[in-house]
């Protein structure tokens, strides 16, 4: 199942189109559009009521293991109608309020760090977007997804200029991309459809000697790298020694990578 969230009915309304989804009447304090495939909610704006709203969908159809996040929508940013893929979400004001999605899927969208803000912003910092949703949206969803599993693709829509954005232009915006990100959150693995790890892969896996979460993360990119044809014990042989905790790190963003397709 792929879950959607935009803050605006018309950062939702192509998609709504694009995966033929329907009003749930069901819910009744926001709007949500589902189907067999796919839910969608319309939050609203604002960090309180993204996490209020999500939290109130996703208590009400929880997702599996393998079913994957996607918020989409509009941002501030340099560079008016480019799209990008959110490496990190953070919160403004609070250095300790941060959300890194794990994007070991690739896309073809360049990447950047988002910043959320309690109100729109006039004057917005050079080398970041801005929105009032998505970390509100990331420290929701992380509770139901894995950060594999979570991505945020936003559009720039202003440099800080509100005046230009009507309901109209937004739609322009979403239509632009909305087609090529669909195409891509659905074709993300289930993973419970995935191969289980054999004994031999497992054996390699201990010998490195990681944490149990770098070891959780190694899985994952190791299913991913399966996935695209890749021969997962012969690349486990291939590691070098892992002695300290650095070079467990250091072992583990190179699979990352490689998983990724970005290192032969």
């Amino acid at each position: 199942m792929l879950y959607i969230t935009t803050a605006l009915y018309d950062e939702a309304s192509p998609y709504i189109e694009l995966l033929g989804l329907k009003k749930d009447v069901s819910f009744n304090k926001i709007r949500v559009y589902s189907n067999e495939n796919a839910v969608l909610a319309v939050t609203g704006t604002g960090v309180f009521a993204a996490v209020s709203s999500l939290s109130y969908v996703l208590g009400r159809i929880q997702p599996s293991r393998g079913d994957v996040f996607l918020n989409v929508g509009i941002c501030g940013g340099r560079g008016v109608t480019n799209t990008y893929v959110c490496r990190k979400l953070s919160l403004f004001g609070d250095k300790r309020a941060y959300f890194c999605p794990d994007m070991i899927y690739m896309t073809d969208f360049d990447e950047a760090e988002l910043v959320t803000y309690p109100k729109p912003v006039g004057e917005i910092p050079k080398g970041v977007l801005v929105d009032t949703e998505a970390y509100g949206l990331a420290f929701a969803a992380s509770a139901f997804f894995s950060p594999h599993r979570m991505f945020f693709i936003k559009t720039v829509s202003d440099e800080g200029d509100h005046d230009r954005i009507t309901h109209g232009y937004i739609r322009e915006l979403m239509e632009k991309n909305a087609e090529k990100i669909a195409a891509f959150a659905l074709s993300i693995p289930h993973e419970e459809a995935l191969e289980e790890l054999s004994s031999d892969e497992l054996c390699e896996i201990e010998k490195l000697r990681m944490s149990t979460t770098q070891t959780k993360m190694l899985k994952d990119c190791l299913y991913y790298y399966r996935l695209r044809g890749g021969d997962v014990l012969k690349l486990l042989r291939e590691l070098p020694e892992v002695k300290t905790k650095q070079e467990g790190r250091e072992t583990l963003d190179r699979i990352r990578r490689i998983a990724a397709g970005s290192v032969i």
